[in-house]
């Protein structure tokens, strides 16, 4: 039988899935269109591989894509979880590690909201794309990945999701920007205090940043760890119940995984430098793998997923303005919290640097943390969503 793409072997189809994300990245940074702010580079790999196995360039189904999931997938979560520095989040910034956890927890309220309003006019597992939303909104990009994968999403409901995903945030994130003009009024609001303002400041700009240097023997730890956790995670994900559809094998595996990475960050490993790196390069080759095997051409239940992504992101930022009255943030605290959950550690310190340069480290903090309870959060969406149905 003849290929029927252009590109059909294993090393054919990893070149062009790789190359993609490569020239997107290196196209957004030296040329710095203004497009890019608005399309930034994460739609475009996943959107051209879409372009490219509807044209025969490349397959929708490949052993490559199967394979390549099963250990790319927990790979990047141990390797981005092993920056996590919770005992000094909670010590420095504790207030605003509160107003994250009610942010995600108003993502997860917006999501099933949002599923019950529109489910009518929905696909029928729409339910597990809520959940991968909500682990974008609450995690980032890897954490949508990782919840997609652990509960089979279809790879259409995917394409949606990401579509909606940046869509909805290149709307909020302007507002959150702008947001530092309320300053007067909302912190009136939540009765914070100067002294207690710039007693934050100086806590946050003490904190120890990691080394930039990374070394072979690094990548071979990293992987090597990351492969054994891995390992571990199947195996005991094999004794524990599966409760179909959600909570399968699989689900159980990632879960697991993503504990392994929040207990291992408390280890010297969190020092080895170039996690983010390699867990970065993994999650943008998944996300082209997944936009090849989407298959756009019946996408109807888009509009409502948009205007329910929506309704999620204002329940979200409601709870975040409770949050910050019970915690008496400041509104520039509130927006890095509400960004470092929803933007993730990309956006986070765009939004910090906005509104006041000593809470970049902070910020970045607080996106490690969304990082870690995305996947729980995320699983337990899609759980609430599909009970609900």
């Amino acid at each position: 039988m003849q290929p029927t793409t252009l590109f059909h072997d294993t090393i054919g189809v990893m070149a062009v899935i790789t190359i993609i994300p490569v020239f997107f990245i290196w196209l957004e940074r030296a040329t710095k269109w203004r497009i890019f702010n608005y399309l930034p580079a994460i739609i475009w790999i996943f959107v051209t591989p879409i372009a490219l196995s509807n044209l025969g360039v490349i397959p929708k189904s490949s052993p490559v894509y199967s394979t390549f999931k099963s250990f790319a997938v927990p790979m990047f979560i141990v390797l981005m979880l092993l920056d996590i520095n919770i005992r000094e989040s909670f010590k420095v910034a504790w207030r605003s590690v509160g107003v994250l956890v009610m942010g995600s927890i108003g993502v997860v309220v917006g999501a099933v909201v949002a599923f019950v309003i529109f489910q009518s006019g929905l696909g029928a597992d729409s339910w597990s794309g809520f959940g991968a939303l909500a682990g974008s909104w609450i995690g980032g990009t890897g954490n949508l990945a990782a919840v997609a994968e652990s509960l089979n999403t279809n790879p259409q409901i995917v394409g949606i999701v990401v579509l909606v995903d940046n869509f909805v945030y290149i709307v909020y994130f302007p507002i959150i920007l702008m947001s530092m003009k309320w300053a007067g009024w909302y912190d009136r609001f939540t009765k914070v205090s100067r002294a207690e303002i710039e007693h934050f400041n100086q806590a946050a700009a003490d904190i120890e940043q990691k080394s930039h240097v990374v070394r072979y023997n690094d990548v071979l730890t990293l992987v090597g760890i990351s492969f054994a956790c891995i390992f571990i995670a199947n195996w005991l994900s094999g004794w524990l119940p599966e409760i179909p559809p959600v909570m399968t094998k699989k689900t159980w595996s990632m879960l697991i995984v993503t504990t392994f990475g929040i207990l291992l960050s408390a280890t010297k490993l969190k020092k080895v430098p170039g996690t983010k790196p390699l867990s970065l390069g993994l999650v943008y080759i998944y996300m082209t793998m997944m936009g090849a095997m989407a298959d756009l051409n019946n996408i109807g239940s888009a509009y409502f997923f948009l205007l329910a992504g929506f309704v999620c992101i204002v329940i979200h930022f409601v709870f975040i303005v409770v949050a910050s009255r019970i915690f008496r943030v400041d509104v520039s605290m509130a927006a890095v919290a509400s960004v470092a959950a929803v933007g993730g550690a990309a956006s986070a310190p765009v939004a910090a640097g906005y509104h006041r340069e000593e809470l970049i480290p902070i910020s970045i903090m607080l996106a490690l943390i969304g990082y870690a309870l995305g996947n729980y959060l995320g699983v337990a969406t899609a759980y609430l969503c599909h009970a609900v149905m």
